[in-house]
């Protein structure tokens, strides 16, 4: 299900499925370009710089690549049916099992490593979370928002739980949630699986740990070149800091207590297609941060200041939730023109330079999540017999929207671009195609590293000018 896109700056919040758009303006999360002073922090995007390691160089490593083989020998994957020890070796191969590319400097394998050798929480089995990891490592595709259902006898033991809300007890069905509103947060969960592996591994030995967290080391200026208003986003997003000292700032970051709920239901009963356990919790976890902690997964409802839609991420916490995944720069822009009355009237730049930017980022290393919207007419509800043209109903009238991921791209002999995309919402565990001619006058905001848009950042503020 896709969900209505909001959009709100911090200056003006916004109602239910209001949708606050000022031309052109870019929601921006940092300006910094130079690798940090602490060496396992260097951003995740020069992570496309460092050679890529397809051998166990070291006789630690050597011992925990053969450990982790034992202990997953004989073992398939629910997903494929594929030995796990196979994508292991191909992970190996392909450099994602010796990245680094992680928060700590921690590799994927030592990620692993200790998801298996280490007790996990809530009497989850350890060599079905290394399984579920390194299936999402091998094709990050398999990542899902669908939600999968609550048998009634496990409904009947949460509803008798007194940590549960009040507004559960009376309404149960809130429970059945059909169509999640998790597409940010599965989308950037696809993003560090298939950009990140070691900091993705990271995650999962976290949230799966009995800490039940992830300790996440993130420079101010990856969030602001001005300290005081990269404490203030910190503060005004309600993040639990753990240490701090004016360069940067240490994170806990956790699931909703309703997340473990889920995990546990998931480990019992998941079925193909649904979110696995990892899904779950990392879902949570960057639905959480980015709601100001406010996100119930029971129910996948949240609350906090920046939207009052019940339902998904705005496009603000979106941004913030990047800017901390890759503790580096990320600037959200805004290319469709909305007026009042949630119709589409026009765009910020023009088709060209909306697919420069997004090919400009491709070719740099980067995916691109993208927000797009749907109207009446793009839709095909106009093509309905039963089809009214009102005011209300208009053609142009945005009905709702959806985030996915843009990885990869390819020309043909005519200049013509085809996406490569990721959908978590799509029921389909494979990369889709959009030709750009399809998706770009349906986008709505993208988010870029600041590196690739700063030659337009004089245009973008100048269009906010004349709005």
């Amino acid at each position: 299900m896709v969900q209505q896109i909001n959009s709100l700056n911090y200056k003006n919040n916004i109602g239910v499925n209001k949708i606050d758009y000022e031309g052109g303006k870019a929601s921006s999360f940092a300006m910094q370009k130079t690798p940090y002073e602490n060496g396992s922090l260097l951003p995740y995007n020069l992570a496309n710089l460092v050679p890529i390691r397809t051998k166990l160089d070291t006789t630690e490593e050597q011992a925990m690549y053969t450990q982790i083989c034992t202990l997953l020998n004989g073992v398939v994957s629910n997903i494929d049916n594929v030995a796990l020890s196979v994508k292991l070796d191909t992970l190996l191969r392909n450099g994602k099992l010796l990245s680094s590319s992680s928060n700590d400097a921690s590799t994927t394998l030592k990620n692993i490593y200790d998801i298996l050798i280490t007790p996990r929480c809530c009497g989850i089995d350890n060599v079905k979370i290394a399984a579920q990891t390194i299936d999402a490592l091998f094709d990050p595709s398999i990542i899902t928002q669908n939600f999968g259902d609550i048998p009634k006898d496990i409904k009947d033991k949460i509803l008798d739980s007194e940590d549960i809300a009040q507004s559960i007890k009376v309404n149960p069905d809130l429970m059945d949630v059909e169509g999640s509103g998790t597409c940010v947060a599965a989308s950037v969960e696809f993003h560090m699986a298939n950009k990140h592996p070691a900091e993705f591994a990271r995650w999962v030995s976290g949230l799966t740990s009995e800490k039940q967290e992830v300790v996440q080391k993130v420079r101010l200026e990856a969030l602001s070149k001005n300290l005081l208003d990269a404490i203030t986003y910190l503060n005004m997003f309600e993040t639990k800091q753990k240490d701090f000292n004016f360069k940067y700032s240490t994170l806990s970051l956790k699931p909703d207590d309703g997340a473990y709920i889920r995990a546990q239901v998931q480990d019992k009963y998941w079925d193909k297609g649904e979110r696995t356990i990892v899904d779950v919790l990392m879902q949570s976890t960057l639905m959480q941060l980015g709601s100001q902690e406010s996100y119930d997964s029971l129910t996948d409802i949240r609350g906090g200041k920046f939207s009052t839609n019940p339902q998904g991420l705005v496009e603000t916490e979106k941004t913030f939730i990047e800017s901390i995944v890759e503790n580096n720069e990320k600037m959200s822009v805004r290319y469709q023109k909305v007026d009042d009355n949630q119709n589409l009237v026009g765009w910020e730049c023009n088709f060209d330079k909306i697919q420069k930017h997004i090919t400009d980022t491709l070719d740099a290393g980067e995916d691109v999540i993208i927000g797009y919207v749907l109207t009446n007419e793009t839709s095909g509800k106009t093509k309905n017999p039963s089809y009214v043209n009102t005011p209300d109903n208009a053609p142009n009238k945005i009905i709702n929207g959806h985030e996915i991921t843009i990885v990869s791209y390819r020309t043909d002999k005519n200049g013509n671009v085809t996406f490569v995309c990721n959908d978590t919402d799509d029921d389909n565990s494979k990369l889709i195609e959009y030709s750009a001619e399809f998706l770009i006058p349906k986008i709505h905001h993208a988010a870029y590293p600041v590196s690739i848009i700063e030659d337009d950042l004089a245009l973008i503020e100048a269009q906010q000018n004349t709005v």
